[in-house]
């Protein structure tokens, strides 16, 4: 049990306005979510993006934005604030190629001129509670040096950590070196995020760094849905919980997509964090699945085996 703040962390196509809510009746533990990033794109928002912040009613959300500029910050801050949001996560910490090409997310970090901007108008929106996710860098684990006194001198509520720079994307190990810097340098409250698995990898964090605020985590909630409740100390729920939260995921899917395809397509990438101890073939016949009923005798059948690991 630890008595920190617990973020889950925003996974594109993943951990959406259907999975958040289900997974807060469910499992609970969040103190705090983010949706997946809402963006500008072909200069306009993303109308998908706003649509899901119209159909939320989780009161701890904070809609996370990716500005490529502060004219790109204040349009989105605009667009959600419009939708009675008062919290706003801004982005510079995403270090997929596609978005460093659109200039947006980490590869900011090599030209701070723009950082400094965005920070500015986040500076000037006294409406909005803003916090900010970052890397430490895009190209080395020091850039945050360059910009730390605008983020010093910003109103924020907290600033989320992962503990890498951009070109790593989520290989090689965080740099707790640098993180620790940033931490004795940084005025705000710190949230810790990178490589959270289990409550072990959670508590070795919280102990070799003491003072920060809590630790976000995306794929090791993913793998098990129960880890924010081990480490809030409440009851830990069995398989079957899981078999009614993965149902009524199904089923919610289904009613607002067109055909198996599509529906495949949204449950499957979570089978690539799930129950990884679980038989390889079994994970296989999931992916290989290309009818629901074939899939959800597939889920059944990697569940059974989750129940009675010694049949296999």
């Amino acid at each position: 049990m630890i008595n920190k703040e617990i973020h889950l962390a925003p996974l594109q196509g993943l951990t959406d306005v259907v999975y958040r809510r289900l997974f807060m009746h469910y499992y609970g533990g969040a103190d705090y979510c983010y949706t997946p990033f809402i963006r500008i794109e072909r200069g306009d928002i993303r109308q998908r993006d706003l649509r899901e912040l119209d159909a939320d009613e989780l009161s701890n959300l904070g809609p996370q934005i990716l500005p490529a500029n502060a004219d790109e910050l204040n349009r989105l801050t605009e667009a959600i604030a419009s939708r009675g949001y008062s919290r706003i996560d801004i982005n510079i910490g995403c270090p997929f190629p596609p978005i460093a090409a659109h200039g947006k997310g980490c590869v900011l970090f090599n030209h701070p001129d723009r950082i400094r901007d965005i920070l500015s108008a986040a500076t000037h929106n006294t409406n909005i509670e803003y916090s900010l996710k970052i890397r430490l860098g895009f190209t080395s684990c020091q850039q945050w040096q360059d910009v730390i006194d605008d983020i010093n001198n910003t109103p924020l509520r907290h600033v989320t950590v992962h503990a890498r720079y951009g070109k790593q994307q989520y290989k090689g190990e965080c740099d707790k070196e640098a993180f620790s810097q940033f931490v004795h340098a940084c005025r705000h409250k710190v949230i810790y995020n990178g490589d959270l698995i289990s409550t072990t990898d959670v508590e070795n964090i919280c102990n070799q760094f003491p003072e920060i605020a809590g630790v976000m985590i995306g794929r090791g909630l993913l793998a098990d849905p129960t880890l924010f409740c081990q480490l809030k100390g409440l009851q830990v729920s069995d398989t079957n919980t899981f078999r009614h939260f993965h149902s009524e995921l199904v089923s919610a899917h289904i009613n607002h997509m067109s055909g198996d395809k599509q529906v495949l397509g949204k449950m499957k990438p979570y089978w690539e964090y799930l129950f990884p101890n679980a038989p390889k073939r079994l994970h296989k016949n999931i992916q290989k699945a290309n009818k629901i009923d074939l899939y959800t005798s597939a889920v059944a059948a990697l569940l059974y085996a989750v129940d009675n690991p010694e049949e296999f």
